[in-house]
């Protein structure tokens, strides 16, 4: 629930508190700082050996009024190609997702893939996302970007551009696992024409 005046704080790494905290409503400066915030909090979640799910597609929405975690997916345990109908259902949800929240129309989305592996962008992660934005062709959809995130770092996949990869200011870059590093535009960040 969003208040007016209310503080919103971001997550920290795993024990680590975070000492960065923004007043509701956020301003655009604010929201552009939460989003490599929170794709640093993702990715430095631990991945279980063993664990029956390792491959997850998380929703996420930022706008003035706070960060949402709209659904997060269950995808798998491979790094290799994913089950094709399974990968093509949930993109095809994940495109339905996308869709502006009734509530707040001017919040943008971030579809992040959390996997482990390599911060390089895959044919894995470009299949992945061109599933999604095939998903959301002909739908009306928020301001969106890819992200695949994990240990090794964050990357942007963007549309017609190739993945992207940008560093943030030494006091804003953070290390989990190997030197992470973070997008900070948005890349696609238009709706999908339809057709």
């Amino acid at each position: 629930m969003s208040v007016p005046g209310a503080t919103l704080r971001v997550m920290g790494t795993l024990s680590d508190n975070s000492d960065t905290s923004y007043e509701l409503p956020l301003s655009e400066a604010d929201q552009t700082a939460l989003r490599p915030a929170l794709l640093h909090d993702l990715a430095a979640l631990p991945f279980k050996p063993g664990a029956l799910i390792s491959r997850s597609l998380w929703v996420i929405f930022i706008g003035r009024w706070g960060v949402w975690t709209h659904a997060t997916l269950p995808v798998d345990n491979r790094l290799d190609m994913p089950d094709k109908e399974n990968i093509t259902g949930l993109c095809d949800l994940v495109g339905s997702l996308i869709r502006p929240p009734r509530c707040h129309d001017d919040e943008k989305a971030m579809v992040v893939l959390r996997r482990p592996g390599s911060v390089e962008i895959g044919e894995v992660d470009k299949y992945i996302f061109r599933l999604v934005r095939q998903a959301s062709i002909g739908r009306v959809t928020a301001p969106w970007a890819f992200y695949p995130v994990g240990p090794a770092g964050i990357r942007e996949v963007a549309e017609d551009e190739g993945p992207r990869r940008t560093q943030l200011p030494e006091s804003r870059l953070h290390k989990t696992g190997n030197d992470l590093r973070r997008e900070t535009r948005w890349g696609i960040g238009s709706r999908p024409s339809s057709g």
